[in-house]
């Protein structure tokens, strides 16, 4: 990720200038102008440095006398300069890079969701520190026109004011909370002088001051815990943290391990596929880089414009026929995509691979969250025919975290389809243990309707439904999957939904 070099950057240009603007001397220049360069080439973001800079021309007589010094300039230009590299690529590749930046990613129209920018931000530092650093940036302010204030207060309100006010207008369906973070350090180091005062006072000062810090600490062993159990080995502890990180963040160790697995018993040519850029960079990081990762074409790609530099780097799909292999492993990361597009995706490998088999499944704790794996062939190598389309299921109920009341049977029902082969059996799991087989084929004409390209032959009739006697279950909380078996090899699990028994 470009944060930490862009903060460290954006840091280092602030301590520089400070001490440029006091007494400047000849490598002051030199050093300001190396800052913005690396601020620049590490993101895009490194552009708010110029609106810091802007506001302290405004408010900030030293800064005012500053323009006469050469070394400004040089740090101006040699910044400039740092931004051919980004242009040139740019026009060597369609602007692909630039226009994903400024223009495809963002709407560009007032949205209200902005106003929610600043509470995020507040529960992101804790409510605390967040009144207790609006009171620093409000004491900068009354002395603007000193020194270190103005540098300070104009570095935070430079970055931040601009990050809250492009949150009205900008990309909000990716993760922005830690744009602002460059604004925040300088927040930070007046950050003690002020609490000093506060803490000499008597009243809600002094109580804010002394809880903050406290605050702070406690919400950072909590946000250190919840990265702890996404890695835990315990399924339960990863399924409560991706409740606050959500399920993209995790599993992809155990994705890149069973990967391993599966390339032990392929020829030592075959390519490693994945599905999505995301899934690639994590597989690419469990190798360690010493095997190349290829990537197909996926919505993901596009939206977070990688497909581009997938191209340049000859690791997109468009790469895979000039290769010299004859088998593949396909990793697919089934919740890459929403459930009604799935089906026709993976039918579209019957298009672009020869043979398609059916490599197995792994499953993610309790998050339901599932990696397919799949052994592909060149298409030149086997007929398009020989292609195994993963099933697809889906609980109706039981609904997530249903309750039973005493003496209630459970009801499990749901649909189930295979392209050409269609359904064998559907099993039902209670706690990991067999309970029982659905009865099949039962009419579900609204599944064909959802999915108008499957070729289940059973359609309409692809429902399923089973009952759990009551005397089966006990009191308490119970962990419910289906089994679903094609009579081709293919199974594959579904679920979990948990559900209490009451006493």
């Amino acid at each position: 990720l470009p944060d930490v070099p862009l903060t460290l950057a954006m840091l280092a240009a602030f301590v520089v200038l400070d001490r440029a603007l006091d007494a400047p001397r000849g490598w002051h220049g030199w050093a300001l102008g190396a800052a913005l360069a690396l601020a620049l080439l590490a993101h895009w973001r490194g552009a708010l440095l110029v609106s810091a800079g802007l506001l302290l021309m405004l408010i900030s007589p030293r800064m005012r006398r500053a323009l006469r010094w050469p070394g400004w300039w040089l740090a101006l230009l040699i910044g400039a300069l740092a931004l051919l590299p980004t242009l040139i690529f740019n026009a060597q590749h369609d602007w692909a890079a630039l226009r994903f930046q400024v223009l495809e990613r963002h709407p560009w129209r007032f949205q209200l969701e902005g106003l929610w920018i600043p509470l995020e931000q507040a529960l992101s530092i804790t409510p605390a520190l967040a009144l207790l650093m609006l009171a620093v940036v409000h004491s900068a302010w009354q002395r603007r026109r000193a020194a270190p204030q103005d540098l300070m207060v104009a570095s935070a309100l430079g970055t931040v004011v601009v990050y809250l006010l492009l949150g009205f207008f900008a990309d909000n369906t990716r993760t922005r909370v830690h744009w602002p973070l460059p604004g925040y350090l300088p927040i930070l180091l007046l950050l003690p002088a002020l609490e000093r005062r506060w803490l000499a006072v008597v009243g809600w000062r002094h109580w804010l001051a002394r809880a903050a810090l406290p605050m702070a600490a406690l919400a950072q062993c909590a946000v250190i815990g919840v990265l702890a159990a996404a890695g835990s080995a315990d399924g339960r502890l990863q399924a409560r943290a991706a409740q606050v990180i959500g399920k993209g963040f995790r599993g992809f160790e155990m994705a890149a391990a069973e990967a391993r697995q599966q390339l032990r018993r392929l020829p030592a040519d075959s390519l490693l596929i994945a599905d999505n850029f995301l899934l690639a960079a994590e597989l690419d990081f469990a190798f360690g880089g010493r095997r190349a990762v290829y990537v197909l074409d996926h919505p993901r790609n596009r939206k977070h414009g990688r497909q581009a530099q997938l191209a340049i780097w000859r690791r997109d799909q468009a790469s895979l026929p000039a290769l010299p292999w004859s088998q593949a492993l396909l990793v697919i990361e089934e919740s890459a995509r929403y459930a009604d597009q799935r089906l026709m995706a993976w039918q579209a490998l019957c298009d672009q691979f020869g043979r398609v088999t059916w490599g197995g499944e792994r499953a993610i704790g309790e998050s339901g969250s599932h990696f397919l794996f799949l052994v592909v062939s060149k298409p030149s190598l086997a007929a398009a025919a020989d292609c195994a389309v993963p099933l697809i299921a889906y609980l109706n109920t039981p609904l997530p975290n249903q309750v039973l009341g005493r003496g209630e049977d459970l009801l499990v029902s749901g649909w189930a389809i295979r392209d050409h082969i269609g359904i064998a059996s559907v099993r039902v799991l209670v706690d990991g243990v067999a309970s029982g087989l659905a009865e099949l084929r039962l009419p579900a004409a609204y599944v064909l309707k959802g999915n108008p390209s499957s070729l289940d032959p059973q359609h309409p009739n692809v429902g399923f439904r089973a009952l759990i006697p009551a005397a089966n279950l006990s009191p308490g909380a119970h962990r419910v999957e289906i089994e679903v078996s094609d009579g081709d090899g293919m199974q594959r699990r579904f679920g979990p939904r948990l559900v209490s028994v009451q006493r």
